[in-house]
């Protein structure tokens, strides 16, 4: 997934360095609502609201969840059969 950035959401790294402050001002008064941060011509780092990435956190670890339990559903249906390890590793895409 790539996200986008409009042109006024995006810093060089020297310039959010010298004006860090005003960069977290702005993002806590809501003036925006991310910045990137572009170090040779790449964008580097995101700067956003905790409440933000609080949430993102909070959605991957409810997917993370919703693997676990289907992983578990998975499992439940076939509760007494003996499987194979590779074939076990092989269906959730581990490799050794």
């Amino acid at each position: 997934m790539q996200s986008t950035f409009k042109r006024d959401e995006m810093i060089s790294a020297t310039a959010a360095a010298k004006n860090f402050g005003k960069v977290m001002s702005d993002l806590a008064e809501h003036k925006r609502s991310k910045t990137a941060v572009v170090r040779n011509n790449e964008i580097t780092a995101v700067i956003l609201p905790v409440e933000d990435y609080e949430y993102m956190a909070e959605v991957v670890e409810f997917v993370e969840h919703l693997e676990i339990y289907d992983i578990v559903t998975r499992r439940k249906k076939s509760a007494g059969k003996r499987v194979p390890l590779e074939k076990l590793l092989k269906e959730e895409g581990i490799a050794l």
